[in-house]
């Protein structure tokens, strides 16, 4: 075994498809391409996330989690297919924010690292 075969970056920086569910839990033929944790974009995020939290206590502001959230999951998500309307960031955003059921399968998606790392390529 080679140490590079525990690497999981690239495979979370590739991405991975989630089929969306609707409101029923019923399959939507809608699929999501999406970042995982271990990819640079979610690591960003999250730092960005932390220090934007811990500015808003500091100054005594309030701290739009939801607004983050959502940010959060349009910066790892890369595009998708099942639906006649292109991938836009403004489009994908919109789903997110009034489909919150939606948003919750892509962030459960993402946390659960098996998921992109399934097919690793043999060396």
């Amino acid at each position: 075994m080679k140490v590079s075969e525990l690497y999981t970056t690239d495979l979370h920086e590739a991405g991975s498809e989630v089929e969306i569910l609707d409101d029923q839990g019923k399959k939507t033929g809608l699929f999501i391409n999406v970042r995982g944790m271990d990819s640079k974009e979610f690591r960003s995020h999250t730092k960005r996330h932390q220090k934007a939290y811990i500015e808003a206590l500091r100054e005594k502001k309030d701290f739009d989690e939801e607004a983050m959230m959502i940010q959060g999951l349009l910066d790892c998500t890369v595009g998708w297919r099942g639906t006649d309307e292109k991938f836009t960031k403004k489009l994908c955003k919109e789903l997110y924010t009034k489909a919150p059921y939606i948003r919750d399968q892509i962030d459960t998606f993402m946390g659960e690292r098996e998921n992109f790392t399934k097919a690793k390529p043999k060396s």
